[in-house]
């Protein structure tokens, strides 16, 4: 395909290029705004595409240097069809968070976002675009015409803001203090500003590491060996958990345990996005002080163990462990890429079944307790009929395809739900594992990292900024089980830990200081260890 050739001036290029972002890059901002105009005036949404394009038209003045423009401005334009489509159809925001989300993902699961509508909007709306604006010759004038006619764009672009913000500021200042994530939809200074949000991190890698509590050590009070199983889920939402009262049983396994099996009722996350509420799960941080750059920078829960002589095993099945095992033994089940299990790069949770029961085989002859992490793929999305085997396609219709958007809301579901009753055996499989060995202290832990949006309010997937992300994406399940073994050397009250289950609130906060404490590290020493955050302390 031969594209033609064009010519223009420059300003009337900048003036083109700030109406299209302005009226198609930006439609996910005017659509946002436009649900709660009830709040707001009519004029004043009729401004708001006006003051983007007066935004742009002043920003791609300034930008529209001799050479400099052909490259950022195709770049922009590409970058700019991507983040919009997944704003326009998705309701995705794109933040620092998100940016770190897109970083860290792998290349099967970008694969599985590559749809042909995604591809063809990139297609049409950014790289052809991008190829026209190079192919177009610049007309320069005389310098000083030149000067002149960019100074006048830039004054007039200026002037406009300066009217709007005039007769409205009134209403952008209430707008944006009342939606503070609006401003996540703006192309293209959303990833802009990711981008240099994510840069001022990069430098704060230099701040030394910190080592908390220095003198931690175990206190053993019986012979026993103690393995704890903490499984991190992975997009399990708590709407959708048969344990919790859901419509439908997607927990048979977990039901038939009974009591032996203490379900939380109301437990939220740190955050929207696995690279935000793992790290956050394991530290001692709280989910209001919690941040990334200072999590990576110091111990977590995992460090202060292996510290104290506790053997650490992390068991991946997930894209990473998100930089919480940089310090303990990791095993990352996909590179074994079993074909009963793997498929394009991603593996059944079942796949960590056979390593887990070689560590498990390894204890006996180990005089270490054991503490194992298996971080599974779960529910997670936009491809969950990959997520199960077809005996637990029990509820159908499904959707079989990654354009989630173009399946009715009950196929979705359906498909989601198929991916529960897989998790409820995964997780009723460990406790068998684990129920083997009678003599042992065992316990497992099961928490989701966040929840999931399946179409709720035209919102899809996850990584919505937790200030209003809807409890779909921050309600998560969480159980515990505990080996009579345990609860009889621990001295736990199980009536206590059920009843305060199913009427107190917990979070991820609450994982630190509970492992902390389930694994008899010495609390009188503790900087880090919160007694009223220790879900064991109050029924022991």
């Amino acid at each position: 395909m031969k594209f033609p050739t064009f010519q223009s001036t420059q300003t009337r290029l900048n003036l083109l290029l700030a109406i299209y972002f302005a009226a198609i890059f930006n439609y996910a901002l005017y659509a946002k705004i436009w649900q709660i105009q009830e709040h707001v005036w009519a004029n004043f949404l009729f401004t708001v595409p006006v003051f983007i394009f007066l935004a742009c038209w002043l920003v791609f003045t300034l930008l529209a240097l001799p050479f400099v423009h052909k490259i950022i401005v195709p770049l922009l334009l590409v970058i700019s069809a991507s983040v919009s489509y997944n704003s326009i159809f998705l309701d995705v925001y794109f933040n620092h968070d998100m940016l770190t989300n897109v970083m860290q993902t792998t290349v099967s699961e970008s694969s599985r976002l590559m749809t042909v509508p995604f591809i063809a909007w990139i297609v049409c709306l950014g790289v052809v675009p991008a190829i026209l604006y190079c192919r177009t010759k610049i007309i320069y004038r005389t310098w000083w015409r030149e000067c002149l006619a960019r100074m006048g764009a830039g004054c007039l672009s200026i002037l406009g803001v300066l009217v709007i913000a005039a007769f409205f500021y009134q209403d952008y200042a209430s707008v944006g203090r009342n939606n503070p994530t609006l401003k996540n939809l703006i192309v293209p200074s959303n990833f802009i500003g990711a981008g240099i949000s994510k840069y001022k991190h990069w430098k704060r890698d230099n701040l030394p590491y910190q080592t908390l509590d220095t003198q931690v050590k175990q206190i053993k009070t019986t012979p026993n060996r103690r393995v704890f199983v903490m499984i991190v889920g992975e997009t399990t939402r708590a709407i959708n958990w048969g344990l919790n009262g859901y419509a439908r049983q997607t927990t048979p396994l977990l039901a038939k345990r009974g009591d032996s099996v203490i379900n939380f009722h109301n437990v939220s996350s740190c955050n929207t996005f696995t690279a935000g509420s793992v790290p956050c799960m394991f530290s001692h941080m709280t989910r209001t002080e919690f941040n990334v750059t200072r999590a990576e920078k110091q111990d977590n829960i995992l460090d202060m163990m292996q510290r104290a002589g506790i053997k650490i095993v992390w068991l991946n099945n997930n894209s990473s462990c998100k930089g919480v095992c940089k310090n303990t033994p990791y095993i990352d089940v996909t590179k074994m890429n079993p074909p009963e299990f793997c498929h394009n790069g991603e593996c059944l949770d079942n796949v960590m079944l056979p390593e887990l029961d070689k560590v498990l085989n390894q204890i006996d002859q180990s005089k270490q307790d054991t503490l194992i992490v298996l971080h599974t793929i779960g529910s997670h999305g936009p491809t969950y009929y990959e997520r199960y085997t077809p005996e637990y396609r029990q509820f159908t219709p499904t959707c079989d395809t990654n354009e989630i958007n173009r399946c009715s809301n009950q196929e979705l579901v359906n498909t989601y739900d198929n991916t529960i009753l897989y998790v409820d055996q995964f997780i009723n499989t460990v406790i068998a594992h684990l129920e083997q060995h009678k003599d042992w202290e065992s316990a497992v832990m099961f928490a989701s990292d966040h929840g999931e949006s399946l179409g709720e309010k035209g919102v899809y997937l996850h990584s919505t900024p937790y200030e209003i992300a809807p409890k779909e994406q921050t309600s998560i399940p969480m159980i515990m089980w505990f080996s009579p073994t345990w609860l009889q050397n621990e001295k736990i009250n199980a009536g206590c830990l059920r009843q305060n289950a199913q009427t107190q609130t917990y979070s991820h906060d609450n994982v630190f200081s509970t492992l902390f404490s389930a694994m008899n590290l010495d609390k009188t020493q503790s900087q880090t260890y919160r007694a009223d955050l220790d879900i064991l302390a109050a029924c022991r």
